[in-house]
């Protein structure tokens, strides 16, 4: 009786603990189904990286040009918002009226430096963004007619040398340095408006600019470099502050220049004026004191 009553005991409880195992079984089926729904997820997980590895990619191969919401005035080079789709814009500082230049792979850019121009347009308009120009960025232009530089651009590394149909450039107030030759052989550049910040003008910086007829210095520049407007044949005025040293040498070749006026920094006034003596057939030009 006794093993009677315990196998009777056993029975029961093996027949209580089939529902505990289909209830395991019932659970281990709802995991296998649920794993592809993971996998599913994995799948989805991976194609949205692989699209956005894709796309950032796609963009370091585009990075030749800079997609900003901001184009630069045709007139003034103030910074200018746009939106996507604008074709006509109105600057909101000299509401100068404007067509967006789209921008386009004839800018070569890293990280900022513009490396090189190779398009053939006769006016190009820097896109926003860019903080430098690069050594060989349009170096022999010849196409270009007019050139704007977007404000933040600090440093020109390159030369607009010998872009020999250049007529009008406008720099932005962020410029402090102009280089050694930058403007070099551009003999079609009637005027140029030199920014208030900048701090240094290099040696021939304007060397043959032969159709250049007045600039004005601006007051944070110390000194001219050597030769800075060497043969510039139809220079008739230069402008400067009192803080500024001038030297006749700098104005070899300049047949046709007649006087330096000296500006007052604080009044913009003209408080001296000089007149240039020709020194015979080597055109060294002096100052009569």
């Amino acid at each position: 009786m006794k093993l009677s009553k315990l196998g009777l005991f056993k029975n029961n409880n093996e027949e209580k603990s089939e529902p505990i195992q289909e209830n395991t079984d019932a659970q281990v089926n709802n995991e296998e189904k649920s794993e592809p729904v993971q996998e599913n997820t994995n799948a989805q997980s991976n194609e949205e990286k692989k699209s956005e590895l894709f796309q950032e990619n796609t963009e370091i191969q585009k990075n030749k040009v800079i997609h900003l919401n901001k184009i630069s005035c045709t007139s003034c080079g103030a910074p200018v918002d746009i939106e996507e789709g604008q074709v006509l814009v109105t600057c909101p500082f000299c509401r100068n009226q404007f067509k967006v230049i789209e921008e386009s792979p004839d800018f070569s850019i890293d990280r900022g430096v513009l490396l090189k121009y190779s398009g053939e347009n006769r006016e190009v308009n820097v896109p926003h963004g860019v903080t430098a120009i690069g050594i060989l960025a349009f170096s022999q232009q010849s196409t270009l007619t007019k050139i704007i530089l977007p404000e933040g651009v600090t440093e020109l590394q390159g030369l607009f040398f010998n872009c020999t149909n250049l007529e009008k450039i406008i720099l932005p107030e962020s410029l402090e340095n102009i280089p050694n030759n930058t403007f070099s052989g551009c003999v079609s550049l009637k005027s140029i408006d030199l920014p208030k910040n900048l701090k240094f003008l290099g040696e021939m910086a304007f060397h043959n600019c032969k159709s250049l007829t007045s600039i004005e210095i601006p007051p944070k520049v110390e000194y001219l470099e050597t030769l800075a407007f060497m043969d510039c044949d139809n220079l008739k005025t230069i402008s400067y502050y009192d803080q500024t040293k001038i030297k006749g040498e700098y104005f070899v070749g300049c047949h046709n220049l007649i006087s330096l006026n000296m500006l007052d920094s604080e009044t913009n006034e003209i408080i001296s004026k000089k007149k240039i003596i020709d020194h015979g057939n080597n055109h060294i030009y002096g100052i009569e004191k």
